[in-house]
């Protein structure tokens, strides 16, 4: 394969290749540039161009190139990256509204939540807004559709639907595929400490060769480069953990922040403590040496019991005037329901580094499971969230160029029993408005391919939408003795995916190609659910007490 391309000076291409193969870039006669034999493994390689000009680049296995873009540095913050396309014929450029158009063209890719151009990508990190900009980082596999060696992928936004994807931000320590492991850059937070400098922390997993015992996790502090492309230096700020304590490998998912009654920074991190999942907590003067303080929470037995392994992505933050805590807890499965790899939270106060919870009781934050590793973040005077959609029952099918997507950001409050209340965030219906669909004949409603959202108000009990695609189901959501229940076409019975309504008034459910996202009471009972088979519903019919509105949404920057 060769193609000729002209860059501009300072141009960089970034790229994951595997080999065999080799890569050359030529100006006229001059070398610029070669890789004379690729590795078996994957392995990341990086050129930038020195002055504007044609290059010739030749690449005699265009199949060895696993995942390439390349961007100018000076444009890079609003123009994003240009995504290279290497086939036989040659390299395709798409950049800006093409890489959106071809995204879109994919009839299988969700449109309102946020996905990778290709790759696999899981928990969001880092979230947060710099000035008039919202920054998503998330775990991204930049060498295949699977899960991998973790990096940090990056996208920005101006009203949190519509987003530019940027390089990506944080690479692994170590060239994980050459050594046949996994591990890499786990999650974790960004934050700006008392200088108003922006700096993230995160974990990193040292090489790894067993998924589920055996491997090391460390604390990292990252301070960005001036453009927010990558971090420009990184240094391990807690490379040890509280062994004594019964803390024997997960050790991860710092969320950092600055407390005032301390008069010092905090630290929040997952694990378990003899096989119970909790939750720790660190303190710092500085933001470099830091100290245990202890548990802040520990799970009873019953999550041990039942599988629980750990705590993941632990979030911790104040809310209308009380602690927000906020737990995945990996592994778990509920006796009751088979549900696993549930999201709990816990509202209550904390004091003199001290958790009191409210309640002893912890809120399953979504009864569907699909939603998980959510990470929320103070901006614009509010809280807000967003999680990873994982099916952890039915892969996505092979064959498609991503794998994973993410919820729909979501505003976090408490109503005045203390629940926490999630709803989707208010600036949706700037981003995606909507228009309110007319019944048929036979009270059904008629859908295109775009995503649907159902309002009800009044009385629910006995209510139930089916979505169809031709005769087959795409989706059902029941109200029925007292509680919201979600079936999908592949479910057999074995797990049941409902929850309690105290009072079945108001509802509101949004399907986008096969999410389905469901919010009960305001958004105190809330569940999600992602599918793969007959995704795209044609029909949908309510039968109701309450009033009924359903609209169609589509994008604003599309009109």
């Amino acid at each position: 394969m060769q193609a000729n391309v002209t860059l501009a000076a300072g141009y960089r291409l970034e790229f994951w290749a595997e080999g065999p193969g080799t890569i050359r870039i030529t100006e006229g006669e001059a070398l610029l540039w070669r890789v004379p034999a690729l590795a078996a493994h994957p392995e990341f390689f990086s050129y930038q161009h020195r002055e504007a000009s044609s290059i010739t680049l030749d690449c005699d296995r265009p199949e060895a190139i696993l995942w390439a873009y390349g961007y100018d540095p000076n444009t890079v913050e609003h123009a994003g990256i240009t995504v290279w396309e290497f086939g036989a014929d040659g390299v395709v450029l798409r950049s800006g509204s093409e890489i959106h158009d071809w995204m879109a063209s994919d009839p299988l890719r969700p449109t309102l939540h946020f996905s990778p151009i290709r790759q696999w990508m899981n928990d969001p990190n880092g979230l947060c807004r710099i000035g008039d900009t919202w920054h998503m980082f998330y775990q991204f596999h930049p060498a295949g559709t699977d899960w991998g060696p973790m990096h940090w992928g990056h996208a920005v936004s101006k009203d949190l639907f519509n987003w530019t994807h940027m390089p990506v931000f944080l690479h692994p320590d170590q060239n994980l595929w050459r050594l046949g492991a996994t591990g890499g850059a786990f999650s974790g937070n960004a934050f700006r400490d008392r200088n108003g400098s922006q700096i993230f922390f995160y974990t990193e997993r040292l090489p790894a060769y067993d998924l589920f015992t055996g491997y090391r996790e460390i604390q990292k502090l990252g301070r960005p480069d001036r453009s927010m492309l990558y971090l420009s230096d990184a240094e391990t700020i807690l490379d040890t953990r509280p062994v004594d304590e019964g803390v024997e490998h997960d050790f991860r998912d710092p969320k950092v922040w600055w407390d005032e009654g301390a008069g010092a920074y905090r630290m929040v991190l997952g694990a378990a403590l003899h096989g119970d999942p909790a939750v720790l907590l660190y303190g710092s003067p500085n933001l470099t040496d830091w100290t245990y303080l202890g548990p802040l929470y520990r799970a009873p037995a019953h999550y041990r019991q039942n599988g629980a392994r750990a705590v993941e992505c632990p979030d911790f933050f104040p809310l209308d005037g009380k602690w927000v805590m906020i737990m995945g807890f990996v592994g778990y499965t509920e006796p009751e329901s088979g549900r696993h790899n549930l999201l709990f939270a816990i509202v209550g106060d904390f004091r003199n580094d001290t958790f009191v919870p409210s309640t002893g009781d912890l809120q399953i934050l979504d009864f569907g499971t699909d939603y998980y590793a959510m990470q929320s973040f103070a901006a614009d005077e509010r809280q807000i969230a967003f999680a990873w959609l994982f099916n952890w029952e039915y892969r996505k099918p092979p064959g498609s160029p991503y794998s994973g997507e993410m919820s729909l950001p979501r505003e976090l409050a408490l109503d005045p029993s203390g629940r926490l209340l999630m709803r989707p965030a208010r600036e949706l219906d700037k981003a995606w408005p909507t228009r309110l669909l007319p019944p048929e004949l036979d009270g059904s409603f008629a859908l295109g391919d775009v995503p649907t959202e159902i309002r009800l108000k009044g009385a629910l009990e006995g209510t139930r939408i089916m979505a169809m695609s031709g005769s087959a189901l795409s989706f059902e959501v029941t109200i029925l003795n007292g509680r919201l229940s979600i079936r999908l076409p592949q479910d057999d019975g074995k797990i049941r995916y409902d929850a309690a309504l105290e009072s079945a008034t108001d509802l509101l459910v949004f399907h986008d190609r096969g999410i389905l996202e469901v919010f009960g009471e305001g958004g105190a009972v809330c569940g999600t659910r992602r599918s793969y088979t007959n995704i795209t519903p044609d029909r949908i019919v309510v039968t109701s007490a309450a009033e009924v509105c359903v609209f169609e949404r589509k994008s604003a920057s599309a009109s």
